[in-house]
């Protein structure tokens, strides 16, 4: 089995209504997507997405990681995953930052992806029995979908999203510190200590002052993580509140290569590490990472946000790893799920239910491609 393609795919799905602002990101009317298709000779499929920064990056990045994989075989995935890392954190890559360009990292992650899934498809098996085998066919989740907001907004959503039965729930904290503990409080208040409550920040705190009074004042209200209080790479900072803190600090989303990932983990930085398959190296890089996260006593919970790729693939890494915390899901309503896989996941009583199937258990419905897919920019 050889590949014969490697094909970058971009998308836009229209979100109605729009999904509210966090520290991240403004409000969001429409997602960009951006997956690649990695074909082998007798037509097979593999699919990975790649989290990426600026879409001109795409084409050029998927270009140069092309001429590695063409002709060569899955099977030999992490072989071609240090022929890819060597480029992604090579020179040539090196116009964005000391861990070499994001968005090389980004598409390296994408194929990466896409190679275990035509590896467990050949084989007949699931990517999560290649990585070792299925410790629990239920997989806990928890859902993100309480952004910045009004308090009353805040707690008709949060009671939507339990009542369909979620047992943990993720909020946004915007950076003001008293209107963050205040709308926590609500929240808490409504759903009540029957359900797990995580603060996400997105790195809104500008100093350690802030985020470790912000900290003790969630502390109260019985946080099960605060997720990156201030911006990534402050280790200094995250590691003193790490000490500081009673709740658990969680971070890594935005991280990419391993050096960076050993650096935080290695510095007893946070309690919760979350790498996002899309951007930190892919299935091969987060295997290594859970890997090295309990040697420190550190968890893993992956980073998939709103995307059905990342969230199956991170379903598959989750499966087989005995330190393995919730899966993310989105809550608002968008229709994304339905749309884009042809075989949607399924849940119970807030598990996702995984269905070991040969390769990450999906495929990218043609329809989707057809009706929101678009020329990649400068491709």
């Amino acid at each position: 089995m050889r590949v014969t393609d490697v094909e970058p795919i971009a998308l836009t799905f229209p979100i109605d209504p729009p999904l509210p602002r966090s520290t991240a990101r403004p409000e969001t009317a429409e997602l960009n997507i951006y997956v690649l298709r990695v074909t082998t000779e007798d037509g097979t499929c593999g699919w990975g997405e790649a989290w990426l920064k600026e879409e001109s990056n795409f084409g050029p990045a998927a270009e140069a990681l092309r001429d590695l994989i063409i002709g060569q075989d899955p099977l030999d995935r992490m072989l071609l995953w240090d022929r890819m890392a060597l480029v992604a954190g090579g020179k040539a890559a090196k116009e964005v930052g000391p861990q070499g360009c994001r968005d090389h990292h980004a598409v390296l992650s994408g194929i990466d992806t896409a190679l275990w899934d035509l590896a467990g498809k050949s084989l007949g098996v699931s990517v999560a029995r290649l990585l070792g085998g299925v410790r629990s066919r239920l997989l806990d989740t928890y859902v993100t979908g309480l952004y910045l907001e009004p308090d009353d907004e805040l707690v008709r959503k949060a009671k939507r999203i339990v009542d369909s039965g979620s047992r943990a729930l993720k909020m946004k904290l915007g950076g003001d510190p008293a209107r963050d503990v205040q709308a926590v409080a609500a929240v808490r208040k409504m759903v009540t200590n029957q359900v797990v409550l995580m603060a996400d920040a997105n790195g809104a705190y500008d100093d350690y002052e802030t985020a470790l009074a912000v900290g003790q004042e969630l502390a109260k209200h019985d946080i099960y993580w605060i997720e990156e209080p201030l911006p990534a790479g402050r280790w200094d900072d995250y590691r003193k509140l790490a000490a500081a803190l009673q709740p658990p600090i969680a971070g890594g989303e935005t991280l990419y290569g391993l050096k960076h990932f050993h650096e935080a983990l290695q510095g007893q930085t946070m309690h919760v590490v979350m790498p996002d398959p899309r951007l930190c190296g892919g299935i091969s890089a987060a295997r290594i990472i859970g890997e090295l996260a309990p040697l420190y006593e550190v968890r893993m919970s992956l980073h998939s946000w709103i995307s059905p790729v990342a969230l199956m693939t991170a379903a598959n890494i989750s499966a087989t790893m005995p330190y393995a915390e919730r899966l993310e899901l989105e809550g608002s309503q968008t229709g994304l799920m339905e749309a884009m896989l042809q075989e949607p996941p399924q849940f119970e009583d807030g598990f996702l239910i995984f269905e070991d199937k040969p390769g990450l258990g999906f495929e990218i419905a043609e329809s989707f491609i057809e009706k929101y897919g678009r020329p990649v920019a400068g491709h």
